[in-house]
C-alpha cells in the first residue's frame, strides 16, 4: 500500500513538474531566437531590421529534435510572419499579407473555430476552421463582418489590422453566459457562480474513453468521485448517488446509467451543455441536497441536415438533425446496446465485473465453488426534440427521452442450485416548454414535465421453487413559471417563478415462498415559490436567491436560500464566496436483504418521518482562483452537513444493515486543480482531500467515517494534439474505502440464529486505488462533407486489481463466514468509428 501511495504521488509530481517544464516562461528578443535557430540548422535570415525591433518572444518554442519546419510553422503562427525559402539554406522574413487572418478568444487564447466571416461589399462568406484560421483567395475584403453566437457581430477594416491574429471578446449576455475560464479540459469552463459547464461539441478525447461520456467526463473535476467506478454512484463532496438531481431539458430523470453504471444513460449527440451546481444551486432547482446535473440540447437551428452513425464493442448508435424550415427542426437520436449479437472483450470485462461476486471464497475451507454462470444484457436509449420558432417573441418545444436496461442473470453450481435473476430499469420523459420574449427582452420560460420510472426485479431459485419478485416505479407531473429580466444598465437583473410538483411512488415485494407480500403506493404534491437577485458590475458577481417549498405528504415549510459573491481585484484573480440550504423529499433504499448476489436493488421512497424523514444540507465554500495566460489554478475549501439519512440508504453491508436508524453526515474538504493549456497541449492536476463522518445517536459509536469517506483523490491527465491525431493520459489515485471488519478471533456468535461478530464501523481501509487510461484518436476526411474519427480507448492499461468494496456473508447452512471482494474493471479495450456529415 505504501509503495501504491509513493508511485502515485510521484507521478503527480512529474506530471506537475512536466507542465511546468511546458509552461516555463522563457522570454527572449525575437532576434536572440532567430540566431539560435540559424547556429543549430545552419540556415540565415533575411530581414528588415525594422520588422524584428524589439519584437519579444514569450514561451519561445525551442526543441532541436524538432524540424526546422515546425519551428517556422510556430513562428509564423505567432508573429504573422512568412518564411520564403530563397535558397536551401537562406529564409527571407516578410509580414504575412493580410489574406489569411487568425482569430483568438482574448480570454484564454485558444482558436476560435466556426466563426463567419462576410464580406460587408460583396456578402462573400468564410468560415474558420480548427486552428482559428480563414483564408481570402484571389481579392483580400476591405472590411468583413465577424458572426457568431457567444461572440455576437464585429465588424473589422482589415487595412487598420495591425497583425493577421484578432482576438474576440465574449458576449455577456444574460447570467447563464458568464464564464470565469476554461477547466482541466476543452470545453470545460467554470461560470461566475461558479458552475461548471461543459459544452460537449469542444470537448478533447478523455483517456480510457472512446466517446464524450456526458456524466465521465464530470469525474475529472476535483469535488467529484465514484468508489466504485460507477457513474449510478456519483459522490459530489461526499454524498450519496440519491441526493443529486439529474435534469434533462428541464425534466427530472430517475436513471443516469447503462450497464450497473459504467456507462452514461444520455447518448451525446445531441447534447449540447452539460452544467454541474455543487452550491448556489439556482432556486428553480429542488428536492436535491447535494449537485444539480443539467444536461441541455442545442438552441440554435441546423442550417441543412446533419447527422451521424457510430459503433464501438458495446454499442452502435446514429444521429439525425432535419430542419424542417426555417422557423422549425426535428432531432432524433439512438443508440442500442451489441450485447445480444456479440460477446465482445469489453462486454466480458463488464459483464465480469457487474456479476463479480459469485467468485466467493469461504472462510473456513480452501476449496471453491464452481459456478457457471449464464447472463444476457441489453440497453438503448432515444432522444426526440422538436423546435418551433412561431415568431420573434415566442419558442417552443417538445422532448421526449426513453432509456431502458434488461438483465437475465443465471447461474448453476456444482454443489448448489440452480438461481436465476432478472432486472428491467426503465425511464420515460416527455416534455413541453414555451419561452415568451418581451420587447425589453426579459423572458417567460413555461414548462409541463412528465417523468415515468420503473425498476423490476425478480429472483428464483429454481430446484426449490422458490421466488420474489420486487418492483418500484415513479411517476413525477411538474409544471413550471419562470420570469427572468435582462441585466440593465446598472448590472441588476431580477427572477422569480412557481412550480407545482405531484409524486407518486409505488414499491411492491412478493416473496411467494414466505406467502408474504406488500404493496405501498405514496403520494405527494411540492409546492414551490422562488426569486432571485443579481448584480454584476466592475469586479463585482454576486446573486441571492431563495426558493419556499411546502411539501404536502409530511406537511413540512421550508426555506431554502442560496448566494453567491465573485471578487475580481485583478482581471486575473478571483475570490469567491458560496452557501446554500436546501432540502429533499425523495431518497432511495437499498435492498440488501432480497438481493441476488450482490447485484442490489435501490427503490425510491418518499420522505414520512417513519421510515424516511425529510433530508435537509447546508453548505459553505470558499474558492480562489489564478489565470493568466496558458495557466489556471483553482483552490477551495468547503463544509457540508446533511440531516435526515437513514442506515437503509447509506448501503450498509455490516452489521447496520437491517437497521433502520436515523443520523446525518457532515463533508469538511478542500480541493485543488492545476491547469497549463497551449495549441496543441492540454494538462491538469486535481487533488481532493476531504473528511466524511457519519453522526447516528441510537448508535454507539455514535460517531464513525462514512462509506463514502474517500481521504484523498487525485487525478492528473494530458491531452496532446499532434496534426490529425488526438493523444490523452489519465491517472487516478484515491485512498481506500472504508468497510467494516470481522472478528477474526470469534468471527460467529452462536445463538438461536448465527451472526456475524462485526468489529466497529469502518474502522479499516481497503487498498488505495490506482488506475491509468488512455486514449488514441484519428480524425480523416474521405468527402468534404463527411468527417470519420477511428478512436481507441484503454482502460486500466497496467491491469491493477483494485478492490472497490469488500463485505460478508453468512452460508446457507449459517456455519461459515463468505467474504465477498468486488474488484474495479481489468485491462478493458474498446474501438469506436464514427462518421458525422
Amino acid at each position: 500500500m505504501i509503495k501504491e501511495t509513493r508511485v502515485a504521488y510521484m507521478l503527480a509530481i512529474f506530471s506537475l513538474l512536466s507542465t511546468c517544464c511546458f509552461a516555463q516562461n522563457n522570454t527572449i528578443l525575437l532576434e536572440t531566437h532567430l540566431k539560435r535557430i540559424e547556429s543549430f540548422f545552419n540556415v540565415s535570415f533575411n530581414y528588415e531590421s525594422a520588422l524584428l525591433k524589439n519584437q519579444l518572444c514569450k514561451d519561445c518554442f525551442y526543441n532541436e529534435k524538432a524540424s526546422l519546419k515546425a519551428h517556422l510553422e510556430y513562428l509564423k503562427r505567432e508573429f504573422m510572419f512568412s518564411f520564403i525559402l530563397v535558397t536551401p539554406n537562406k529564409i527571407v522574413v516578410k509580414p504575412l499579407k493580410k489574406d489569411t487572418l487568425y482569430f483568438y478568444d482574448k480570454e484564454d487564447n485558444m482558436p476560435l473555430e466556426h466563426l463567419l466571416i462576410t464580406d460587408l461589399n460583396n456578402h462573400k462568406t468564410w468560415v474558420t476552421n480548427k486552428e482559428g484560421q480563414v483564408f481570402f483567395e484571389n481579392v483580400i475584403p476591405e472590411k468583413i463582418l465577424i458572426s457568431h453566437l457567444n461572440y455576437g457581430k464585429q465588424s473589422i477594416d482589415i487595412s487598420k489590422l495591425k497583425a493577421n491574429k484578432v482576438f474576440l471578446t465574449k458576449l455577456l449576455r444574460g447570467l447563464d453566459e458568464l464564464f470565469i475560464y476554461p477547466f482541466f479540459s476543452t470545453g470545460t469552463y467554470k461560470k461566475k457562480d461558479g458552475a461548471f459547464l461543459i459544452k460537449t461539441k469542444e470537448v478533447a478525447a478523455l483517456a480510457g474513453l472512446t466517446s464524450h461520456d456526458v456524466i465521465k467526463n464530470l469525474e475529472n473535476l476535483p469535488q467529484v468521485s465514484s468508489n466504485s467506478e460507477s457513474i449510478s454512484d456519483l459522490i459530489v463532496k461526499g454524498s450519496t448517488q440519491d441526493q443529486n438531481l439529474f435534469v434533462w431539458n428541464g425534466i427530472k430523470i430517475y436513471q443516469n446509467s447503462h450497464f450497473f453504471g459504467l456507462i452514461s444513460a444520455f447518448n451525446e449527440n445531441l447534447l449540447s451543455t452539460i452544467t454541474l451546481y455543487d452550491n448556489a444551486t439556482p432556486a428553480k432547482y429542488g428536492n436535491s441536497t447535494s449537485s444539480v446535473i443539467s444536461l441541455e440540447h442545442e438552441n440554435a437551428f441546423s442550417k441543412r441536415i446533419k447527422g451521424g452513425i457510430g459503433i464501438n464493442f458495446l454499442s452502435v448508435d446514429g444521429y439525425i438533425k432535419v430542419p424542417l424550415n426555417k422557423k422549425s427542426e426535428l432531432l432524433l437520436s439512438t443508440r442500442k446496446s451489441l450485447t445480444d449479437l456479440w460477446d465482445s472483450p469489453t462486454y466480458i470485462n463488464y459483464a465480469r465485473k457487474a456479476f463479480q461476486s459469485s467468485n466467493v471464497t469461504t472462510y473456513t475451507t480452501s476449496k471453491e465453488n464452481i459456478i457457471s454462470t449464464d447472463n444476457t444484457f441489453d440497453f438503448h436509449d432515444s432522444q426526440l426534440q422538436y423546435k418551433l420558432v412561431i415568431n420573434k417573441s415566442n419558442t417552443i418545444g417538445l422532448n421526449v427521452l426513453v432509456l431502458a436496461n434488461n438483465l437475465s442473470y443465471e447461474e448453476t453450481g456444482l454443489h448448489t442450485t440452480s438461481k436465476e435473476s432478472r432486472l428491467t430499469q426503465e425511464n420515460t420523459a416527455l416534455g413541453f416548454n414555451w419561452l415568451h420574449r418581451f420587447s425589453n427582452k426579459s423572458i417567460i420560460e413555461t414548462s409541463i414535465n412528465y417523468s415515468k420510472y420503473k425498476l423490476k426485479g425478480g429472483n428464483f431459485l429454481l430446484s426449490r421453487d422458490i421466488s420474489s419478485f420486487q418492483s418500484n416505479s415513479i411517476r413525477n407531473y411538474e409544471t413550471t413559471v419562470k420570469y427572468h429580466s435582462k441585466i440593465n444598465k446598472s448590472g441588476i437583473a431580477y427572477e422569480a417563478g412557481i412550480s407545482q410538483e405531484h409524486l407518486t411512488v409505488k414499491d411492491d415485494i412478493n416473496n411467494f415462498n414466505q406467502f408474504y407480500q406488500t404493496h405501498t403506493t405514496q403520494q405527494s404534491n411540492i409546492f414551490g415559490v422562488f426569486s432571485g437577485l443579481h448584480y454584476v458590475k466592475n469586479k463585482i458577481n454576486t446573486g441571492v436567491e431563495l426558493r419556499n417549498v411546502y411539501y404536502e405528504l409530511i406537511e413540512d415549510f421550508q426555506a431554502e436560500p442560496r448566494f453567491y459573491f465573485t471578487y475580481n481585484p485583478i482581471p486575473e484573480i478571483d475570490i469567491q464566496v458560496r452557501g446554500e440550504r436546501k432540502t429533499q423529499n425523495i431518497s432511495q433504499i437499498i435492498n440488501l436483504e432480497n438481493n441476488f448476489l450482490g447485484i442490489e436493488k435501490r427503490r425510491w421512497i418518499l420522505a414520512n418521518n417513519v421510515k424516511a424523514p425529510l433530508q435537509k444540507s447546508k453548505q459553505l465554500e470558499l474558492a480562489f482562483g489564478f489565470k493568466k495566460r496558458r495557466h489556471m489554478l483553482n483552490a477551495s475549501i468547503y463544509t457540508k452537513t446533511v440531516e435526515g439519512i437513514t442506515t437503509y440508504n447509506q448501503g450498509f453491508q455490516n452489521l447496520n444493515q437491517f437497521d433502520n436508524l436515523f443520523g446525518s453526515y457532515t463533508v469538511q474538504g478542500c480541493t485543488f486543480h492545476y491547469n497549463y493549456k497551449s495549441h496543441t497541449l492540454n494538462t491538469w492536476l486535481s487533488y481532493n482531500y476531504g473528511t466524511n463522518r457519519y453522526k447516528f445517536k441510537d448508535y454507539n459509536p455514535s460517531q464513525f467515517y462514512n462509506n463514502n469517506d474517500i481521504r484523498h483523490n487525485l487525478i492528473s491527465g494530458v491531452n496532446v494534439k499532434y496534426k490529425l491525431f488526438n493523444f490523452s493520459l489519465g491517472m487516478e489515485y484515491a485512498t481506500g474505502k472504508p468497510f467494516t471488519s470481522i472478528n477474526e478471533q470469534l468471527p460467529i456468535i452462536k445463538g438461536e440464529f448465527n451472526v456475524i461478530n462485526y468489529n466497529e464501523p469502518n474502522t479499516e481501509r481497503l487498498s488505495n486505488y490506482l488506475r491509468f487510461d488512455a486514449t488514441l484518436s484519428y480524425d480523416f476526411d474521405i468527402s468534404k462533407r463527411v468527417d470519420y474519427k477511428l478512436t481507441v480507448g484503454l482502460i486500466n492499461i497496467a491491469n491493477k486489481k483494485n478492490v472497490l468494496n469488500r463485505y460478508y456473508t453468512l452460508t446457507e447452512d449459517k456455519e461459515h463466514i463468505e467474504i465477498l471482494d468486488k474488484y474495479g474493471l481489468e485491462f478493458t479495450p474498446n474501438v469506436s468509428l464514427n462518421i458525422k456529415f
